[in-house]
Order: structure tokens, then C-alpha cells, then sequence
């Protein structure tokens, strides 16, 4: 009984593993990826200034940014003024003072206009180029649960039905293993079959907890997009009764105002303090003025920045915004950390809001929260890792490129393990060969098409209207390039040519970036902009961890052409001797 029960695991696990392997390993691909999402974005805007070394405290960058912003005639109309403070978390390189126009008819968004300043003088710094455009960091990390050129409700429904496969095929590949604390510590090299085995059973125990971590955390994103029916079949369909749920999700704050969540994901509700709803209805008996002339009546805004960044710590802040008085609410003033310092997604450590005339808080933080939500807010900031410092950081990092070679790994064994079997008949299944060749073009064809996307960065005029969306073309163009030559090759050999090709194009970027722009690797390393230079550093080692690939199947390759010939030659000498 335990034998069928194991055997049955084992069956389960297998085929949930293929049948969404493929999808999974481009949500691994591009999900691990989202992680560096800031210096992703950075690298692709070499016309940026580089990281500071030596910054002032908050309120004076603050001070310096919004001095500025009330001097520039183009920016008294702004529909918003935003400091993006310089500091040495991952979020932020340089001092920059930004605001948004009014938008055109018909968009729902103005253009935004950039100034970046020196930190230490706070004057302006002359760019030798317009920073360029780009799909930067954020494009792999909406690739991640949205896919591409799918609606959006249709890619969060696939990627969720694959989620909860994977969640299947990790609870019972952890059932399959009797034999799981071993498992961790073995592997056979040049064994065959049982190599990529132990390579697989390696890769998945080794980061065991964050694989089941970051599947069912990421099931909790889309929570009411998987069950839209739960709440409404228990509170009613209308609006009010929705809002009935939200409010008992989450307890009274201590002014006993219900801070619920909006929307179906969960971003949470402002409540607003009697203050700050004052000055809001105070602002609907005039015509609201210009930013520029609200500024006038502002109150000591870089004490409010600085009694933040006394609660938080210094560098914890990311960025201040300033909107202007209109349709009934107050001139706000807000805060926003770097990262969280608690794993609580959004909660305690979120934005901070302020009457910008009258220093009145605007946002409040929840008193008493309900324990489903602390519990879905904490696993939401779990997946998302923005409270991790930079060692873990690149701890999630190296663990999402173990969930990309674990599932690499799977896919390569059933094809593996089934090789020698169908090689006695002669016959290889259509089955087995199309299983084998979207392993070529998914593993490699995506490696590659991933490299591309950074290629057509630099390569791309930086002028070019869309850039960011040929970026992203470049990128699919690329991979199902190769996708169509791995199908028109034997397996091996195209496996080899799609690995060397993939490995050259991530070792030559980093010349590619040398040769391109000034932000190179030596320039990054001798300024000590590690943020910066790492992106280079895992170019580097990715393309290595490719070549090694494309050697190990040249040298099998190899192998497999001399057993053949070995095996012509005995036949041959066969046949000699019986005539």
C-alpha cells in the first residue's frame, strides 16, 4: 500500500511537473530577475548619474530638490513634484527632482520632466544625453504574472492554474523522496540518468522552503481573481456588502476609524484624520492654484522629512511627492521608505502622509489588525522581498536561479529517462521528440531571448518612439528565432548551439556596455557603485554557467558519435568474418 501510495506521488509529480514546466520556468526566469528590478532599470539608463558615495541626510537633499523645483518656471503648473532621494539602498543612485505636466486631451497622465542635481552642491547636473526610455526592470517583473501580448485577467488565470500545479508537484516530489535528507547530500557525477537525478533531487532540497514560500505566497496576489465568487456568495454582490467584508477584514484603528482594503488585490484605504478632511472641504470654495503658488502657503516641509527619517532611520526614505490642493482634498505631502523594515507588506512601514499647510497627518497605519490580515500582508511581503537587506537580497536571488535549474532539471530527466528505453526499438515517440525540443527552445531559446532584451537596450536609437516596446519585441523575436532552429535540429546539436550562443551573448555584454556607454564595468567597480557593477558581475556568470552547459553536451555529443562509430566498425568486422 505504501509502495502504490509512493508510486502514485511519484506519477502526480511528474506529470504536473511537465505538463506546466515550460510556463513555469519563464515565471521563475522572470520572476527571479524582478528581484534586481532597480538595478535592472538603472543599467539600461547608463545616461543616469552614479550612486553617491557620500550623501546628506534626507532633509537637506530635500531641501536642495525642492528649492529647485520652486525656482524652474516649467514646473509651477505640475499636476505633482517628486524628490527621489540619493542614498545607498538599492532603490535610489542620485539626487533628482521630478514633476508631472498636465496631460494631453484624452491621456490620463502628463509627461514627466527629470532634473538630476549634485548632492553635495545641490546644483543642477548637465546630462551628456537625455536619459532614454525603457521597459527596464518592471517589464520582466509584469512578464512574471502577466505574461506578454495576452490580456492580463487571461495571463493571471494561466499562471495561477500553473502555480497551483507547481504547488502539487512540489508536496509530492517531498512525498515521492523517502529518501529526501540523502538526496541533499549526493550526487554521481557522469552516471547518466542517475546524475541528472541527483542534480534534480540537489537543486530542489537545497531550497525546499523558498520554493514552497514564493508558490503559495504567490497564489495569495490574486487571491480574489482565482475565487471571485467566495465574498459575494457570503456578503451579497453589491458594492456595500463587498465594502462590509473589507471592514471586518480589518479591525478599528485606535481613533476607531475602519482602515480596509480597496480593490480585489488589497492596496490598503487612507483614512483620513478630521484635519485633513477639513482642509479638503476649506479647498472646495476656491479655484485651486498653481503648485508653484500653493508652495507659498506650504508649511516647514523639510522638518516633516526629517521627523520621518528620525522614525525610520537614516537612508530609509525613498522619495517625497507633493500634490497640490484639488477636488475637495488638502495639499499632501508624501513619504514613501526605501524598503520595508518588517516583512508586513505595506502595513506599519508604508507611505506616509501629511496636510502639506498644516503638518496634519493624512494616512493612518492600522492600530489592530485582524490575523488574516497580518498573515496574507506578510506572505504577500515574503514573496516580494522589498524588506530584505542585500545579502538576502541576493539569498532570494540565488534561490530563484535554483527554482530555474530545478525545473530545468525535471524537464531534461523525463526526457532523459525515457531515451534509453525507446533507443533499444529504434523508434523515438513524436511525443518524446516534441517534449525534447521545447526543452531546447524554452531553456535556451529563453536564455537567450533574455540576453537580447538587454542587447536591444543598447543597441536600440535611444530616440526611437516606442523604444520600450521594441525592447520587449526584441526579447520574444529573439527567443522564438532559436525556438524555430532547435526545431529544425537534432537535439544535441541543437542544444549545443543554442547553449554557446546564449552564453556568448551574456559574456559579450558586459564589452557590448563598455563600448556603448560610459557606465562600464571598470568605471562601476573604481566608483564603487556595487548595485551597478553587479549587473555586469551576473552577465558574467550567467554566460559561464551557459558555456559549462554547451560543453558538457559537446563532450556527450562527442561520446555518442564514437560509440556509434564503434558499434559501425564491430558490425562491420561482424560481417567480414561470416563471409
Amino acid at each position: 500500500m505504501k509502495a502504490s501510495f509512493r508510486q502514485s506521488m511519484t506519477w502526480l509529480h511528474t506529470w504536473t511537473g511537465l505538463v506546466v514546466g515550460w510556463v513555469l520556468f519563464f515565471v521563475f526566469v522572470t520572476g527571479t530577475a524582478s528581484y534586481a528590478t532597480q538595478e535592472i532599470t538603472r543599467w539600461m539608463q547608463p545616461e543616469r548619474p552614479m550612486q553617491s558615495l557620500l550623501v546628506p541626510d534626507a532633509a537637506t537633499q530635500f531641501d536642495m530638490a525642492y528649492q529647485q523645483l520652486r525656482s524652474l518656471p516649467q514646473s509651477q503648473q505640475a499636476q505633482s513634484w517628486t524628490v527621489n532621494l540619493a542614498s545607498d539602498a538599492r532603490n535610489s543612485s542620485a539626487l533628482s527632482a521630478s514633476w508631472t505636466a498636465a496631460p494631453e486631451p484624452g491621456e490620463r497622465r502628463g509627461p514627466t520632466e527629470t532634473l538630476y542635481m549634485d548632492t553635495s552642491s545641490g546644483q543642477p547636473i548637465e546630462l551628456a544625453e537625455p536619459v532614454r526610455e525603457t521597459a527596464g526592470g518592471r517589464a520582466l517583473l509584469r512578464m512574471h504574472y502577466a505574461l506578454h501580448y495576452i490580456p492580463a485577467d487571461t495571463a493571471i488565470l494561466i499562471v495561477g492554474l500553473c502555480t497551483m500545479l507547481m504547488l502539487v508537484a512540489i508536496v509530492t516530489g517531498v512525498v515521492a523522496h523517502k529518501k529526501i535528507i540523502k538526496d541533499f547530500f549526493t550526487y554521481r557525477q557522469q552516471k547518466g540518468l542517475r546524475s541528472w537525478l541527483d542534480a534534480h533531487n540537489l537543486i530542489s532540497v537545497s531550497a525546499l522552503p523558498f520554493y514552497l514560500m514564493i508558490t503559495y505566497s504567490g497564489l495569495l496576489f490574486f487571491l480574489y481573481s482565482y475565487m471571485p465568487l467566495a465574498v459575494p456568495l457570503t456578503y451579497g454582490f453589491e458594492p456595500e456588502n463587498r465594502d462590509a467584508y473589507y471592514s471586518e477584514l480589518m479591525t478599528q484603528t485606535g481613533s476607531g476609524r475602519v482602515l480596509g482594503l480597496g480593490g480585489g488585490g488589497g492596496g490598503p484605504r487612507q483614512a483620513q484624520t478630521e484635519q485633513g478632511g477639513r482642509s479638503g472641504r476649506e479647498g472646495r470654495s476656491v479655484r485651486p492654484l498653481p503648485l508653484g503658488q500653493q508652495a507659498e502657503q506650504f508649511t516647514d516641509l523639510s522638518a516633516l522629512v526629517a521627523q520621518t527619517e528620525e522614525l525610520w532611520g537614516k537612508g530609509q526614505i525613498r522619495s517625497v511627492t507633493i500634490t497640490p490642493a484639488a477636488r475637495g482634498q488638502a495639499a499632501q505631502l508624501q513619504i514613501t521608505p526605501a524598503y520595508a523594515d518588517t516583512i508586513r507588506r505595506s502595513r506599519g512601514a508604508g507611505t506616509l502622509s501629511f496636510n502639506a499647510q498644516t503638518a496634519q497627518a493624512i494616512a493612518a497605519s492600522p492600530a489592530d489588525v485582524a490575523a488574516a490580515e497580518v498573515f496574507g500582508s506578510s506572505m504577500l511581503g515574503l514573496h516580494e522581498g522589498l524588506f530584505a537587506d542585500s545579502w538576502l537580497r541576493w539569498l532570494y536571488l540565488v534561490s530563484g536561479l535554483l527554482g530555474c535549474a530545478m525545473i530545468a532539471t525535471g524537464l531534461v530527466l523525463w526526457t532523459v529517462k525515457r531515451r534509453p528505453k525507446l533507443a533499444k526499438t529504434g523508434e523515438y515517440e513524436a511525443g518524446h521528440q516534441l517534449v525534447e525540443k521545447l526543452n531546447v527552445a524554452t531553456i535556451a531559446g529563453l536564455s537567450f531571448g533574455l540576453a537580447a532584451y538587454f542587447w536591444a537596450n543598447r543597441l536600440i536609437p535611444a530616440d526611437l518612439a516606442g523604444r520600450q516596446q521594441w525592447e520587449i519585441h526584441s526579447l520574444f523575436l529573439a527567443w522564438g528565432a532559436l525556438a524555430l532552429y532547435s526545431f529544425s535540429r537534432p537535439v544535441f546539436i541543437a542544444w549545443r548551439d543554442s547553449l554557446s550562443l546564449a552564453a556568448a551573448a551574456f559574456l559579450l555584454l558586459p564589452l557590448l556596455n563598455a563600448l556603448t556607454t560610459e557606465r562600464h564595468l571598470g568605471q562601476t567597480l573604481w566608483q564603487q557603485d556595487w548595485a551597478l557593477a553587479s549587473v555586469d558581475l551576473v552577465f558574467i556568470l550567467l554566460g559561464l554557467m551557459l558555456g559549462w552547459a554547451a560543453v558538457k553536451v559537446q563532450r556527450k555529443l562527442g561520446q555518442t558519435k564514437h560509440n556509434t562509430a564503434t558499434r559501425n566498425r564491430t558490425a562491420t568486422v561482424a560481417s567480414a568474418e561470416v563471409l
